[in-house]
Formats: C-alpha cells, sequence, structure tokens
C-alpha cells in the first residue's frame, strides 16, 4: 500500500463493524428530517437569498426565474410553519410584505455554506471519479460489442 493510500484511509475504523449502533440510526433519521426543510425544490435558494438580504417577495420572485408566485408563497408558508422565515406585514398603501430569517433559520444557512465549501473543494475530484466510470462502464460496454460481433461474424 502507498503512504497517499495508507494516510487516505488512516481515518477508516481498523475493524468492521457487524451491526449498526442505535445511535447511528438516529443520526440518520435527525439528518433525513433537517434535509426535509429544504427538499421542496425551491427553499434552499430562498434561504440563501434570505441570508443575502433579500426580504421582499417580489425581489424574492425576480431573483428566482422559473418559479410561480403561487409556489413561491407556498414554499415561503412552508418555510414559516417551520420555523424558518417570520413574515412582516407594515402598514403601508401598497402593502408591503418582508421575510426574514429566524435565529433557526439562520443557524440553518450553516449547513448550506458547509456543503458549498465541500462542493467549491471537492469538485474536480467527483468529475473526474464520475467521468472515469462513464469512461469504463463505455470501455465494457464496447468491449462486449466487440465480443458479440466477433462471435457472430
Amino acid at each position: 500500500m502507498h503512504d497517499d493510500e495508507m494516510n487516505r484511509d488512516s481515518h477508516l475504523p481498523q475493524r468492521e463493524r457487524v451491526r449498526a449502533r442505535p445511535e447511528d440510526f438516529e443520526m440518520i433519521e435527525l439528518a433525513r428530517e433537517a434535509l426535509e426543510l429544504l427538499h421542496a425544490k425551491w427553499k434552499l435558494d430562498l434561504l440563501c437569498l434570505m441570508a443575502s438580504g433579500i426580504r421582499r417577495h417580489a425581489r424574492l420572485f425576480d431573483n428566482l426565474p422559473g418559479i410561480s408566485k403561487k409556489v413561491l408563497t407556498d414554499a415561503l408558508r412552508g418555510l414559516q410553519q417551520d420555523g424558518l422565515v417570520t413574515r412582516h406585514i407594515y402598514a403601508e398603501v401598497p402593502a408591503r410584505v418582508e421575510y426574514t430569517l429566524t435565529p433557526l433559520g439562520w443557524s440553518l444557512t450553516e449547513v448550506p455554506m458547509a456543503l458549498y465549501e465541500w462542493a467549491a473543494q471537492h469538485a474536480d475530484e467527483v468529475r473526474s471519479a464520475r467521468d472515469a466510470a462513464l469512461s469504463e462502464g463505455r470501455d465494457r460496454q464496447q468491449s462486449t460489442f466487440y465480443e458479440l460481433r466477433t462471435a457472430a461474424a
């Protein structure tokens, strides 16, 4: 084993466990529940836009090409129901409505930021792995096709 392989694998457990622990399943379940908060198509976008300072319904709508006003309103209501966003209606004519992140919503912005940082750091590695897998799959398909053609001849 090369030094770089040993260093890469040094964080792995020495022995493989046979059974998962109850806390493993609890972690998985809670992580799934947290991911579900942002599962709807536009919720992550809204969370990030609000964190960047965009608060008004019309500005959010303008910054999300492809979203309908109904879907935007439904997504904002969902974020409100989850305690991630608050809605403020100002007594003006015309009425002004702004949405802001709650402390809970702000705490959730750490997750996409961490994912962004990971993606920026590892995008080339993931792309290379995918390209290699696609290339390997094509090579396998081509060799199988060649073997079939040769056998048929």
